[in-house]
């Protein structure tokens, strides 16, 4: 089943006491945070659509959008022009997004994805570079806002968002097939959270290539006032955040898998417009027990 928007394109008591102590000294892995084991939430094996009780998918506009489930697995696209009204800087950031359905149950995510292909422009004559996110995971699950604070629905002030994005900018002088992993926890400032605060500073988990599969995840952990984003095998790394900052549950919750371009301005007579079109496969997504619907 197809979801195209607006036009079709294209993861005995002795030997336990020995390895709990072992995950003493290593940190905590993927599913530590919640207390609860990492299970398969979806691998596109028992059923070849989206499932409306586990998901649901909305984007920006964008020249291309695309999300259809093909052989156990789902494939995304999502292509962006920018705006050709000015040489300088761009318009926002654009998403083709996959929505867990009950984002409140979703405590730890771990998503593995191949990126089948990229395609990144920038303008000669604009600083701004042009970003894609070929792939991205988000937890949004706490707020700084006070208890007693009206918001209406939807509103996403004062809401935090952690996030694993795979991404690349077209000044980037890494070779083409090679995309860079990094964890970021922010702030939205207003409504829309078209503006932002970095929380402490964005950690880089490592790199990956195109067309080769790779896992990344998050965690919340309450009680230690932080997220946990990690790359395949690799230890954990922590995103902390004040205490204070947990005052409520985020207004607006949302755990989600993501494909995000912020294509520069460019006009027609400089080169314009820019692009940024990104193709990935979604393969299987654990979360925590819990979450997942039978």
């Amino acid at each position: 089943m197809r979801d195209k928007t607006p036009m079709r394109a294209k993861t005995r008591n002795g030997v336990l006491g020995l390895l709990a102590g072992c995950l003493l000294v290593l940190g905590p892995q993927s599913g530590d945070a919640s207390q609860e084991p990492s299970v398969i939430y979806e691998d596109w094996t028992t059923s070849s659509n989206i499932r409306p009780d586990r998901w649901s998918g909305s984007g920006d506009f964008g020249q291309e959008i695309e999300r259809e489930v093909q052989g156990n697995r789902l494939l995304m696209r999502f292509r962006r022009e920018g705006g050709t009204s000015s040489d300088a800087g761009a318009t926002g950031f654009f998403s083709n997004r996959l929505n867990f359905r009950n984002p409140l149950s979703v405590d730890q995510m771990e998503v593995e994805f191949r990126v089948r292909d990229i395609t990144l422009s920038g303008c000669p004559v604009n600083a701004t570079a042009s970003i894609a996110r070929a792939a991205a995971i988000d937890l949004n699950r706490i707020s700084d806002l006070s208890p007693g604070t009206p918001s209406a629905p939807g509103d996403l002030t004062g809401d935090y968002v952690a996030r694993v994005e795979v991404r690349r900018l077209s000044d980037s002088t890494d070779p083409e097939d090679v995309l860079t992993v990094r964890a970021v926890l922010f702030r939205c400032n207003n409504l829309g959270c078209s503006s932002t605060t970095t929380v402490g500073t964005p950690e880089v988990l490592g790199q990956v290539r195109t067309r080769k599969l790779f896992r990344v995840r998050l965690s919340w952990n309450a009680a230690d006032n932080e997220f946990r984003a990690g790359l395949n095998d690799n230890i954990d790394v922590s995103l902390p955040y004040p205490a204070a900052s947990n005052a409520r549950p985020a207004n607006s919750q949302a755990a989600l898998i993501r494909i995000q371009h912020l294509p520069a301005n460019c006009t027609v007579l400089s080169g314009g417009p820019t692009v940024g079109d990104a193709e990935i496969e979604v393969r299987s997504v654990r979360t925590n027990a819990s979450a997942v619907v039978p």
